[in-house]
């Protein structure tokens, strides 16, 4: 065989390599899963980078006090969006973007008002966290930061249903300015780390609204008959979102209540690195409930998403499970004593993508009902399991807790989905 038709054969592969490449990018489902991969790799690489040099800068328990009033910042914005990220996605191609857009953004916003200052004026009293936003300056900040992430969270939502996940690229881009923040405010303690997101909160949501304003037309007006088709599929997803999402929000200051700040600290790095696992699979669910709002086959991409998961995690799992204790270093020789926990994690991995792929499957059948049920196993299993186990064995117990729920759930999930004929 000579050389030259060896030359010419590697040629001849590579162009159709580069031009099945170029098809798949042109396939809304993969182009959607690629630039929300891109974000979430972007958001979260950055995050890692975050909490890596917030580890360097300041104290461990510093540390573990920002995480707590952070999550506790994500859950209120989970309180107050209603399920609109949801209904936006699934209803924009049946009541009209501007009139989803408007709606939702509206609504999310007053809500995370309201809601911010309920947490400041009754809740934040439960949490040994919130002493910090008892002032009243740090307070306000608070709330300012509350009602930006909301606003961020729901243009970022607003992007992925117009299918332009670019844009959404791009507004994690502007987000990750928040680590060069981290150097001045160091001064402040728990606060420099909080205001570093805060600030960074509120240049996204701005640059977010300039690029949406040019894509449709903000007049911020509620539009009653979307809310009136939206409402039994946003409040079936509002609850199970928030039933899902709640528990691993609510464990920093439970932790941190429980059995210490340094404990907070490495339980949210612990997931901050576990985190990096699971990009992939949840911008390709997220794709998946894309694609099928706009009526594409629900079961062929669905074992098309389900093998680029798998693809995906075998390696991820393995590289993490093995070099996480050097990755845990990186932030400090203290967070090493998360090495224990950030292995069951890693291995809890494919229980926890499967849940996450029938996520999208309900909601484009509809079946909010069944995704409510599932959350709600998930949310009572995880949170009294976490309690139990973090009373007798500490900040493992936590990790205890978490793979023995999505191990009895992946059960109920198989057994229900053949049942029920989800697929």
């Amino acid at each position: 065989m000579s050389k030259s038709y060896l030359l010419e054969s590697v040629k001849t592969k590579t162009t159709l390599n580069a031009g099945n490449l170029f098809q798949n990018m042109k396939d809304p489902l993969f182009r959607n899963s690629a630039f929300l991969l891109l974000g979430r790799f972007l958001n979260v690489g950055v995050g890692f980078f975050f909490w890596l040099i917030a580890a360097r800068l300041y104290q461990t328990a510093e540390v573990g006090v920002a995480t707590a009033l952070i999550s506790s910042v994500t859950l209120i914005m989970f309180i107050a969006s209603f399920g609109f990220n949801f209904s936006m996605i699934r209803f924009i191609n049946i009541s009209g973007k501007e009139s989803v857009l408007n709606t939702s953004i509206c609504i999310t916003t007053a809500a995370a008002v309201v809601v911010g200052i309920a947490y400041l004026l009754f809740l934040g009293a439960f949490f040994e966290s919130s002493a910090l936003i008892q002032n009243t300056s740090y307070g306000l900040f608070f709330l300012l930061t509350v009602v930006m992430h909301s606003i961020f969270f729901i243009t970022g939502e607003s992007f992925k249903a117009l299918r332009d996940t670019k844009d959404y690229f791009m507004q994690n881009t502007v987000l990750s300015a928040r680590v060069l923040l981290l150097f001045p405010l160091v001064f402040l303690g728990s606060f420099g780390i909080f205001g570093a997101i805060g600030i960074t909160y509120f240049l996204a949501t701005v640059y977010s609204i300039f690029v949406l304003s040019r894509r449709v037309k903000l007049n911020y007006r509620i539009n009653r008959d979307f809310l009136k088709r939206s409402f039994r599929f946003s409040s079936g997803n509002y609850v199970s979102n928030l039933l899902y999402e709640s528990p691993s929000l609510l464990m920093p200051p439970i932790i941190l209540t429980l059995i210490g700040k340094q404990e907070a600290a490495f339980y949210y790095i612990a997931m901050a690195v576990s985190s990096l696992i699971w990009i992939a699979p949840m911008s390709l669910s997220a794709s998946l409930f894309i694609e099928g709002s706009y009526g594409e086959n629900l079961k062929k991409n669905v074992l098309r998403s389900g093998k680029a998961i798998i693809i995906v995690l075998v390696p991820s799992v393995l590289f993490i499970y093995y070099f996480g204790g050097f990755v845990l270093q990186i932030f400090g020789k203290d967070y090493v004593e998360a090495l224990p926990l950030l292995h069951i994690l890693v291995l809890s991995s494919f229980f926890v993508a499967l849940h996450d792929l029938f996520i999208p499957i309900l909601n484009i059948k509809m079946r909010v009902s069944n995704l409510i049920k599932l959350n709600f196993v998930r949310f009572c299993l995880l949170l009294g399991l976490s309690y139990i186990f973090i009373l007798d064995y500490g900040l493992i117990g936590f990790g205890y807790a978490w793979l023995l729920t999505h191990i009895l759930l992946t059960g109920i999930t198989l057994w229900l989905s053949r049942k029920e004929g989800w697929i």
